[in-house]
């Protein structure tokens, strides 16, 4: 009788180990992503030529936020904006009309990407780096 009753007492503290074990929740890009970001810089490059042409923008207190609701609020050098956005993919996001690369994307990073081919020999790209 004590044997079936170990054996038993050791089936159901096995039975709540395994079931209490905390399991790992995986987020959707578009959860990852919807989030208060701090805008760390925006670079434009215009290739053209004669070579790279870079232009950085963002200041103290620029931001992204993307909300649940498809839309992102930001200011980008003190001017404040609404636009649209939908992720269209595990690496892509549609943010306006533009459509970016997710290069990184991390519980404290987000890094954008776009290029556009122009002619043979220019091109223009943006870089847009967000921290959290």
């Amino acid at each position: 009788m004590k044997k079936v009753f170990l054996f038993t007492t050791a089936i159901i503290l096995l039975t709540i180990v395994f079931t209490s074990c905390k399991k790992n929740k995986t987020e959707t890009v578009t959860q990852r992503v919807q989030h208060n970001w701090t805008l760390v810089s925006i670079i434009d490059n215009s290739h053209d030529v004669s070579g790279d042409n870079f232009d950085t923008s963002g200041i103290a207190g620029d931001f992204v936020n993307f909300n649940a609701n498809g839309t992102a609020a930001l200011q980008i050098e003190g001017q404040t904006g609404t636009v649209s956005y939908s992720i269209t993919s595990d690496t892509q996001i549609l943010l306006a009309t533009q459509t970016y690369t997710i290069k990184t994307l991390t519980d404290t990073q987000l890094i954008l990407y776009t290029k556009e081919v122009i002619s043979s020999t220019d091109y223009d790209e943006e870089t847009i780096n967000l921290k959290r």
